[in-house]
């Protein structure tokens, strides 16, 4: 390992968050996972043709990008960025009530998109619209102190400028239904799609990526300069994208998801590399998820570019939709099943005379196992189904992703539950 990624495991343990707070993230994020798999089960039907509009496609889509994505983001930013720049949060009581704010607008929000109920989306919206404020306080407030691993930082300062850009379209978006101030909404609605599956969640994915692949596999870091150049192609070629796609210069977009394939092709190639020097031999069912992100990613821009000059047929915005969201998904999920044993031996040696439990320990390979082979068998199910025009292959892909989903929430179940017995005190 560098010298990087030995600084952020040697002042994990001294900044960590009370458990209850960073568990509560992870744990709502897998909560919705599996509520999103179960609306897609009951309205598949929906998913090839959507184009936009309310209704339960958008609620399933917010509550991935929104309750696994932004949750899961919150969560593990609060927790490493301390980390990585070596500067403290703020209380945990104010993240606490960051967590109840955010859950509780994602909710509101969800169920007024599901039930097409404009009241319920903006009382949702505006929930959501402060509590990532006071979220990006907390973010910035952090970067701008923060010297240590400046990939990072780069990249959650990026993350946070798009976020802003993502929030005010997105109220734009649900305001537009009552009173139609935006020429045209599908292309805003795309507009508001690649700022935060590239723009926000991207670049965080990345730049935490840039951290935890290699502490995960022991290898040594990228080198900076190529991980920059990378930054630099995916911010130029989203700015280009969203901007061709606003204006309708598909041109414009076509560059742009060029650049962008060019920076995601660096990124991808520094993650390999990575692994290629790993001292870590079997690394486990997260990283196939892994890896299947990054194909998925490289895929998602492909199509895009695809779509913008008219290459792809009918499924094109479909299956686009999916390898996007199938990239973020896949690598969330991954981290997540590394990430939460990990904390919870951290938290466990933190507050233990004796000896913590082990990662190993903490990490049930059956549900994992199990979440692999439908996370897998659901996505190629939806893919299929879609280019099939076969909604009954849809419904059976989410059935099968929501089983996984369930497998996942086992997995997390018995990692706490393994946690807490590791605190409870010794009995005779």
């Amino acid at each position: 390992m560098t010298a990087g990624t030995a600084t952020f495991l040697g002042s994990a343990s001294e900044r960590l968050l009370p458990p209850g707070i960073v568990f509560r993230f992870f744990g709502t994020a897998v909560i919705f996972h599996a509520v999103a798999w179960a609306v897609v089960a009951m309205h598949g039907e929906q998913l090839s043709e959507y184009r936009g509009g309310s209704g339960p496609i958008l609620a399933a889509l917010h509550l991935v990008t929104l309750g696994v994505f932004t949750m899961t983001a919150m969560g593990a930013s609060l927790q490493l960025l301390p980390v990585a720049t070596l500067q403290g949060f703020a209380a945990p009581g104010a993240i606490s009530a960051l967590w109840w704010l955010f859950t509780a607008g994602t909710i509101c929000l969800t169920v007024g998109m599901y039930w097409n109920s404009y009241q319920a989306m903006i009382l949702g919206g505006g929930a959501v619209t402060l509590s990532v404020v006071f979220y990006l306080c907390l973010l910035v407030g952090n970067l701008r102190q923060g010297g240590a691993m400046a990939v990072v930082v780069a990249h959650g300062r990026l993350a946070a400028f798009f976020l802003v850009v993502l929030l005010v379209l997105g109220l734009a978006l649900i305001i537009n239904q009552r009173t139609g101030m935006l020429a045209d909404s599908q292309r805003a609605g795309i507009s508001h799609m690649l700022l935060a599956a590239y723009g926000f969640m991207g670049l965080l994915a990345m730049g935490f990526s840039y951290v935890l692949i290699p502490m995960f596999a022991l290898a040594p870091n990228p080198p900076d300069r190529w991980a920059l150049l990378a930054l630099i192609c995916i911010c130029v070629g989203l700015a280009l994208g969203v901007t061709g796609t606003w204006l309708g210069r598909d041109a414009w977009a076509a560059v742009g998801g060029g650049l962008g394939l060019l920076g995601g092709a660096v990124h991808v190639a520094l993650m390999v590399l990575t692994l290629r020097r790993r001292m870590r031999k079997r690394l486990g069912p997260a990283f196939t998820l892994i890896r299947l992100s990054w194909a998925l990613f490289l895929l998602s821009l492909l199509l895009g570019t695809a779509w913008t000059i008219d290459l792809s047929g009918d499924w094109g915005p479909a299956m686009f939709g999916l390898a996007l969201l199938g990239w973020l998904l896949s690598l969330l999920l991954a981290i997540l099943q590394r990430i939460v044993p990990f904390l919870a031996s951290m938290h466990a040696a933190a507050n233990l005379k004796r000896r913590p439990p082990t990662v190993t320990a903490l990490t049930a390979p059956g549900p994992l196992a199990i979440h692999l082979c439908c996370h897998c068998g659901a996505l190629a199910l939806l893919a299929l189904g879609i280019l099939l025009n076969l909604p009954l292959l849809v419904k059976l892909g989410a059935v099968l992703g929501l089983a996984g989903a369930l497998a996942f929430v086992w997995f997390f179940y018995l990692a706490m539950a393994k946690f807490r017995t590791a605190l409870s005190p010794l009995t005779p």
